[in-house]
Order: C-alpha cells, then sequence, then structure tokens
C-alpha cells in the first residue's frame, strides 16, 4: 500500500475497511473527484491528532507537526476526509510545519471561498492524492494526502433554521 514517504502504514489505517480509504487513483477515484472539480470549500474540520500517530507514543509536539488529518465540506454535500495530509499555502513553496500554522492554512480554504481547481496523484510510485484549490486557474493552496475518503454531508439543521429566520 502507499504510504508517502512513511516507513510503514500507520495503525490507525486498520480502523477502516479496505473499501473506505484511498491511497490512488484510479478510474472509480477520478469519477469521485471529476464531480468536485469547480466546488467552493464551505467548511474544514481538522483533528488534532492524525491517524499517522503512533498507537501508545506521545504525538508530536503542536509545533512539530508535519501532517493534519481533516473534513472539508464542499458545495453539493460533498465531503472529501484527508488523512496524513501536507500543506502547502504556497504551491511552490514548502509545507507548513506545527498545528496552528497549518490550521490556519487550512482554514483559509473556507474563509477565501476556494475551490477545488484540479487534482492528481501525488507521487507516482507512492500513491496519495495532491489536491490544488484557488480560484480559476490560479492555484492558491496545495494539500497532499496520504489517504481519504469522499462521503456525503448534510447542513446542520439548527444552523439552517437560524438562516431561514435571521
Amino acid at each position: 500500500m502507499a504510504n508517502n514517504g512513511l516507513d510503514e502504514q500507520p495503525e490507525g489505517f486498520d480502523d477502516f475497511g479496505d473499501d473506505d480509504l484511498h491511497y490512488s487513483l484510479d478510474d472509480d477515484r477520478r469519477a469521485e473527484l471529476n464531480e468536485m472539480v469547480g466546488l467552493k470549500v464551505l467548511g474544514i474540520e481538522l483533528w488534532d491528532e492524525s491517524i499517522a500517530d503512533e498507537e501508545g507514543e506521545p504525538p508530536p509536539a503542536a509545533e512539530d507537526r508535519m501532517f493534519v488529518d481533516c473534513d472539508l465540506y464542499f458545495d453539493d454535500n460533498l465531503a472529501l476526509e484527508l488523512y496524513v495530509t501536507s500543506v502547502y499555502p504556497d504551491p511552490e513553496g514548502e509545507p507548513v510545519v506545527g498545528v496552528d500554522a497549518m490550521f490556519d492554512a487550512v482554514g483559509r480554504l473556507a474563509d477565501d471561498n476556494l475551490e477545488l481547481v484540479d487534482y492528481g496523484e501525488a507521487d507516482e510510485e507512492e500513491g496519495g492524492l495532491a489536491l490544488a484549490f484557488g480560484r480559476g486557474d490560479n492555484v492558491e493552496m496545495v494539500l497532499v494526502a496520504n489517504a481519504w475518503m469522499v462521503s456525503d454531508w448534510e447542513p446542520d439543521e439548527d444552523a439552517a433554521v437560524e438562516d431561514e429566520e435571521g
């Protein structure tokens, strides 16, 4: 299985069925992602821990964390769950390090109304997924995930009621 440079598959991956997480692009994965190209990121959820964290070991210090797990919520009630993800706020630069820096960068996806503009295999040999976010042809951020899953999400009913009343 592809692991984007990790020495071995993180233990947390075992918690998912083989059919749930994806590690490389195939025709079915491309079809799923093609439906998401052009959709805006409406919200995000970031996790303090990653499935790459080794069980029984203390997690890396917040300022040293290099990967994050997150959920991205798009228009059309589609969600993209990303695991062991590197964050590149400058597509030509280096990935950010540290929980606060990664959270700030990924938060821009929704705050700046960025959309998924493109995607591709992160590494031909090891797999993974590279996602480009921006507007039109302008790429403003790249996320590289070791594993991912596409799912549906339902808007919070309380928020919808507040919107209708407000």
